[in-house]
C-alpha cells in the first residue's frame, strides 16, 4: 500500500490512467463484431474515409485536413480510427520518442480487423506511460509536432480526450449502422 503523500502524488495521473482505460475497454467493446462493411459505410454522401491507396503505407489512405471545410465532413468509423491511431502514435512518438513521422508517414489499413489491431496497438506506448509516470511527470514540457512544447499531462489529456469523443462518435455510427445502413 502507498503512503498518502505517494498516493496522493498520482492522483492526476491515476485519473488519467483510469479514463485512457475504461474509454478504451468501453470502445472495444462496443467494436466486438465490427465488420468490413461497417468500417468503410458511408452515412451521407461525401463522407471522408479510408481509400484504397497502393501508395500509401499499408495500402490505404484518408482525407485529413487540418483546417477542414465548411460544414465539417462526416466521418466513417474507419476514418475516425485511422485518425484516433494517428493521434496515439504521432503524439506520443514526437513527446516521448524520437518524433521522425508525421501522419503520411503512418501505414493505413483498411479491414476491420487491421483498423482494430491498429488501434490496440497504438495505445500500447501511452497506456504503460501512464502506468509509471508520477504526477510530476505531467508537468514535464515535451516536443510537439504541432511545434513547440506541451506538458506531458496536455498531451495525455489530448489522448484521452480524442479516444473519448471520436469513440462515442464509433459507437454512435455502429448504431445508425444498424438501423440505417445494413438493409
Amino acid at each position: 500500500m502507498e503512503s498518502g503523500q505517494a498516493a496522493s502524488a498520482r492522483t492526476s495521473v491515476m485519473v488519467l490512467e483510469q479514463l485512457w482505460s475504461r474509454s478504451g475497454e468501453r470502445l472495444a467493446e462496443r467494436c466486438r463484431g465490427l465488420t468490413d462493411d461497417e468500417l468503410l459505410w458511408e452515412p451521407v454522401v461525401g463522407s471522408w474515409n479510408l481509400v484504397p491507396d497502393a501508395s500509401h503505407p499499408g495500402g490505404w489512405s484518408y482525407p485529413y485536413d487540418t483546417d477542414p471545410p465548411l460544414p465539417h465532413p462526416v466521418t466513417t468509423i474507419g476514418w475516425r480510427f485511422a485518425h484516433l491511431i494517428g493521434d496515439n502514435e504521432i503524439y506520443f512518438e514526437h513527446a516521448f520518442g524520437p518524433g521522425l513521422r508525421n501522419f503520411p508517414d503512418l501505414p493505413v489499413h483498411g479491414t476491420a480487423g487491421e483498423v482494430l489491431a491498429d488501434w490496440q496497438n497504438s495505445r500500447r506506448p501511452v497506456t504503460a506511460w501512464l502506468a509509471s509516470a508520477s504526477d510530476g511527470d505531467l508537468l514535464e514540457p515535451r516536443p510537439s509536432h504541432l511545434g513547440g512544447s506541451r506538458t506531458a499531462g496536455e498531451v495525455m489529456t489530448i489522448l484521452v480526450d480524442e479516444q473519448i469523443h471520436h469513440g462515442a462518435e464509433i459507437a454512435l455510427l455502429r448504431d445508425l449502422y444498424r438501423r440505417l445502413g445494413s438493409g
